[in-house]
């Protein structure tokens, strides 16, 4: 089972959004701080606690209600869901023990919806919606009308053992325990009394399901301390073993001067057993076999480990599970940041993503078309100051970034990016490095030559691209640069369209962006971008997405051809997809990347 997409409606400061998954396993919330990201995030935990059979109490349901007057109406929170083809198994094998007469048509979607009814701020009583049609091979009734009874036993089943987890991680914590406390024969009511306790338990007990999912920590490593010592201190060297496969590797990838300085070799666990109890705590080995605590390292050290050790092992537990993570790494080096989206990006292979972020380091341009750009219309300069009246509500928007730029909500003389500028209201640090760029026209450009670079060719060092919103629309970015003083060069279709436009962008700074403007026609190239790419190439990228034959179907609309094109590229990006590529089209784009660095190291030079 896969999440689809949420629907929230009048939750805090919310009015009415939708959150769409659907062909996005990443998604990312893009706003400033105060501007809705968490309660986005809070809204979509709590469908799953609900799920899971966790109400909310009294105190809670106050906070549902949007702020700043007497609330008349519905709280929504709904969520769908896609079966696949596991999710079937499990539900026909439940079915059997219910009817084993008759065979169950299932349908191919799951919704349920919690309703919150308040009337002048009051709570008045909690209603719930499920649609999950199924029915009876043969019946024309759908089994909710026919037999009820087994329709409820069903949702309830699908509720507790087939809906994937949802897990809210508002943040990491930096703050390592000096060491784990398990009791032999604990119980989870005891467990639950020391919460940051039992946290770290559930790491503990992950990784080792890594290895085994039909083992404990506390069944098969606390419980046997004394009566097995051998296979209990074994399995904690099967866990030490993992951890180094799993974390370490990761670990010294991104914080490679710190480890080589440190001689990282090994993470160990420190088992000690007093008075019934066995504490654990994580250590560090160096190449010269010194000790020294996890809590001994960086910020930066302490938070990605923590991230790795809650996302890595947990991931496998169950399937598509969906992953919360508001602001994650904000707080660290804008490297270390960038570092964080490699990790989303591979987590992300076996569950779904959805994170906030305000800084422009978080962004990942592959993943623009699961971003969202959310926005309070109620934020002020004072509220941001901090004069925050309680009286006022909040209203918040989360619009696809796609739709946000196509709709004229960005101003219609920006860059493609700006956008993304705008809503983290970005401005460089005087000492923050800007990178030297090549400005394309717009996204399709952007995914055309980055596909060629680091997919077809593996390029290891790509260039800076930066996706313009037109061929009319690079002003802003081309006087920003010019402002910061950094090499850049504009590349255009070779065609009449990029050639009035490269004579108007010279005419308005003249000799400012001498030898900075350019055409394909000054590559050698004629045409459009999607002009290089041979027709023998064409029809294997766009079938590799569509299916056999789908080209020539679609030559025949040419008004939607050119449309299937780029997005048949930009899958085939995302999902980092080789194709079968002709020499010539190989050539074509060669040039065009090599004229760009040419260009960009006359400038520096």
């Amino acid at each position: 089972m896969i999440y689809k997409k949420f629907l929230i409606k009048n939750f805090q400061g919310i009015s009415e959004l939708e959150i769409d998954l659907s062909n996005n396993r990443i998604v990312t919330l893009v706003g400033l701080n105060e501007s809705g990201k968490t309660t986005i995030l809070q809204a979509i935990y709590w469908f799953y606690k609900m799920i899971r059979g966790i109400e909310p109490d009294a105190g809670q349901l106050n906070k549902f209600r949007p702020k700043g007057f007497e609330f008349t109406g519905a709280i929504v929170i709904e969520g769908e869901l896609v079966f696949e083809d596991s999710d079937y198994e499990k539900i026909r094998k439940k079915w059997k023990t219910l009817d084993d007469q008759n065979k169950l048509i299932i349908p191919k979607s799951y919704s349920y919806q919690y309703i919150f009814n308040y009337e002048l701020h009051a709570y008045k009583g909690t209603s719930r919606t499920c649609t999950f049609l199924a029915r009876k091979e043969g019946s024309d009734k759908d089994l909710h009308d026919e037999n009820n009874a087994r329709w409820q036993e069903l949702v309830k089943f699908v509720k507790l053992e087939v809906v994937p987890e949802i897990l809210f991680y508002e943040d990491f914590i930096f703050e390592i325990p000096e060491s784990i406390q398990f009791v032999i024969n604990q119980t989870p009511q005891q467990a639950k009394a020391n919460p940051k306790n039992e946290s770290w338990q559930l790491v503990l007990d992950d990784i080792l399901k890594a290895i085994n999912p039909n083992l404990s920590f506390q069944d098969h490593i606390v419980n046997l301390w004394v009566s097995d010592n051998d296979t209990a201190e074994n399995r904690i060297s099967q866990i030490e073993g993992e951890l180094n496969k799993k974390i370490t590797n990761s670990w010294k990838a991104l914080f490679q001067k710190e480890s080589k300085k440190l001689n990282f070799k090994e993470i160990n666990l420190k088992c000690d057993f007093q008075n019934n109890t066995l504490t654990v705590s994580f250590q560090i080995k160096t190449d010269a076999n010194k000790i020294f605590s996890i809590n001994e390292r960086s910020k930066g050290c302490k938070w990605f480990f923590s991230f790795l050790l809650f996302t890595e092992f947990r991931k496998n537990r169950t399937k598509n599970i969906l992953f919360l993570l508001d602001e994650p790494a904000s707080n660290l080096h804008s490297s270390a940041q960038t570092k964080i989206l490699e990790a989303i990006e591979e987590l992300s292979d076996k569950s779904l993503v959805i994170y906030s972020t305000h800084s422009h380091h978080l962004i990942n341009v592959r993943w623009l078309p699961g971003a969202y750009i959310v926005i309070n219309e109620m934020l002020s300069e004072d509220s941001l100051r901090g004069d925050v009246s309680f009286t006022e509500t909040a209203k918040i928007q989360a619009v696809k970034y796609f739709k946000y730029v196509g709709s004229g909500a960005a101003s219609d003389n920006v860059s493609y990016f700006q956008p993304i500028l705008d809503a983290l209201d970005f401005k460089p640090s005087s000492v923050e490095h800007v990178p030297n760029i090549a400005i394309l026209e717009g996204k399709n450009d952007w995914y055309t030559i980055t596909y060629f670079s680091e997919i077809i060719f593996k390029e290891k060092k790509p260039l800076n691209l930066y996706p313009g919103g037109g061929k009319d629309k690079l002003w802003e970015i081309i006087r920003i640069y010019l402002s910061w003083g950094e090499s850049f060069v504009v590349l255009l279709d070779g065609d009449k369209g990029g050639q009035d436009a490269k004579d108007a962008y010279i005419e308005e700074f003249e000799e400012m962006v001498n030898e900075r403007i350019f055409t394909l026609k000054d590559v050698g190239l004629n045409g459009e971008l999607e002009d290089q790419i041979e027709e023998i190439d064409q029809k294997i990228i766009y079938e590799t997405i569509y299916g056999p034959d789908s080209y020539l179907e679609c030559k025949a609309n040419p008004s939607n051809f050119k449309k299937n094109l780029n997005g048949s590229i930009i899958q085939l990006l995302i999902k980092k997809t080789p194709v079968q590529i002709s020499d010539n089209t190989k050539e074509n784009f060669k040039k065009i990347l090599n004229f760009i660095r040419l260009e960009l190291k006359s400038q520096n030079s």
